[in-house]
C-alpha cells in the first residue's frame, strides 16, 4: 500500500483540497493509497484509504457530452489508529461512536461544544476532556473524518467541490442519487442522545444507523 501525509492548508477549503489530492489515483485498486490526514507516517492517527468502496466508474455504449465517467468519486474509507496501530473496523462503527456517547459522553457540556464546533467547522480548537470509553480526541477526528465522507458521498456535487474531473453521486445499483443530508443525520442522532433518547429509540428515528 502506498503511503502519504496529507497537509489540508486551509480548512474552508478542505473539499477542494482532498479532490486535488485524491483524483490522481483514481484508476488504481481500492484501498490501495492510504493519506495520513491527522497524525504523521510514523504516528498515525487518522488515514483515509483511497478509491473507496463506492468509487465507480461508469460506461455508456454512446457517451453524451455531459456524461460523468465516475461515480462516487471521492468516496474513501476512513482508518483510525490508537497507539499507532490500525483499530479494528468493529470498534468504529456508526453503533460503537453512538453508544459510547450514548454511555461516556453525552453529559459533559465542554466535549458537546466541540462536537459542534466540528459539525459546523471541521475543527476543534481546544483539547477535549479525559472522558471514558473511546479517547476523546480520537472520537472527535474519527467524527470530523466521517462526516467529510458522508458529505462527499450524499451531499456535495463536483461542482461544490471544485473537482477537475465531472462525476455524479449513485446508488449501489449505479443509478444517479438525489442530494441527501449528509453529515445532519449522524448529528440529528447524537443531538437525540443528548437529550436522554436511548440508542434503540434513535435507531428507529434515524434507521439509516441501525
Amino acid at each position: 500500500m502506498e503511503k502519504f501525509e496529507l497537509r489540508i492548508k486551509d480548512v474552508k477549503d478542505i473539499y477542494h483540497e482532498l479532490a486535488l489530492a485524491l483524483i490522481p489515483h483514481r484508476n488504481k485498486p481500492v484501498c490501495s493509497v492510504e493519506f495520513i490526514v491527522e497524525g504523521t507516517k510514523e504516528k498515525p492517527i487518522i488515514g483515509i484509504r483511497y478509491p473507496g468502496r463506492k468509487v465507480v466508474k461508469r460506461e455508456l455504449k454512446v457517451k453524451r457530452a455531459d456524461f460523468a465517467e465516475w461515480g462516487n468519486l471521492l468516496d474513501f474509507v476512513v482508518v483510525p489508529y490508537i497507539d499507532g496501530k490500525e483499530a479494528k473496523e468493529q470498534d468504529f462503527t456508526f453503533e460503537k461512536i453512538l453508544k459510547d456517547f450514548e454511555e461516556n459522553k453525552r453529559d459533559n457540556e465542554e466535549f458537546w461544544k466541540l462536537i459542534e464546533e466540528v459539525y459546523y467547522k471541521n475543527v476543534f480548537t481546544k483539547e477535549p476532556p479525559k472522558l471514558p470509553g473511546i479517547e476523546s480526541r480520537l472520537f472527535l477526528l474519527v467524527l470530523k473524518w466521517i462526516w467529510i465522507q458522508e458529505d462527499l458521498n450524499y451531499k456535495l456535487s463536483w461542482q461544490d467541490v471544485g473537482s477537475p474531473i465531472k462525476y455524479i453521486l449513485v446508488t449501489k445499483s449505479g443509478s444517479r442519487t438525489e442530494k441527501g443530508a449528509g453529515r445532519a443525520k449522524f448529528f440529528a442522532a447524537l443531538i437525540l442522545l443528548k437529550h436522554h433518547f436511548k440508542f434503540d429509540e434513535v435507531i428507529k428515528i434515524i434507521p439509516m444507523y441501525a
